[in-house]
């Protein structure tokens, strides 16, 4: 147990400084050191993980918002009757229609922001956001 809270914390910790980083240079010593991120509502961060599931229901990603790790597989799946895409917005990637049960996966491999969208119904929008992998290492 306390292993698993060493290394949360230390996950925890380096996911911080990550963000400081991406903050960019506008925090001076003057400033005192960086308050904790600030995300939109309803951002998951989920660092250090291989494969994070984005799960297409009543026409929305859930989650919508996702800080992963530089790496991290990222796997759409649609639950709805109705057919989705998971389109990038910076044209970058671009699925097939997904039935029911059908799947996209993709792997972010650079740090970033990545918005997409479904094809289909352009009011459904997503994020993710990769955080460079040698910032966050235990």
């Amino acid at each position: 147990m306390l292993h698993h809270r060493s290394r949360l914390a230390t996950l925890l910790t380096a996911a911080l400084l990550a963000l400081a980083v991406l903050a960019g240079p506008n925090q001076t010593a003057a400033s005192g050191p960086p308050g904790p991120p600030r995300y939109p509502r309803g951002t998951v961060v989920m660092l250090g993980h291989r494969m994070i599931r984005v799960t297409i229901h009543n026409f929305a990603f859930l989650p919508a918002r996702l800080v992963v790790s530089a790496g991290t597989r990222v796997v759409w799946t649609n639950t709805d009757s109705d057919p989705h895409t998971v389109v990038s917005a910076k044209g970058l990637w671009a699925s097939e229609a997904l039935d029911t049960d059908g799947s996209f996966a993709r792997v972010f491999k650079s740090a970033g922001a990545f918005p997409y969208y479904c094809g289909i119904h352009p009011m459904m929008r997503g994020t993710v956001t990769v955080v460079a992998a040698a910032t966050h290492k235990p």
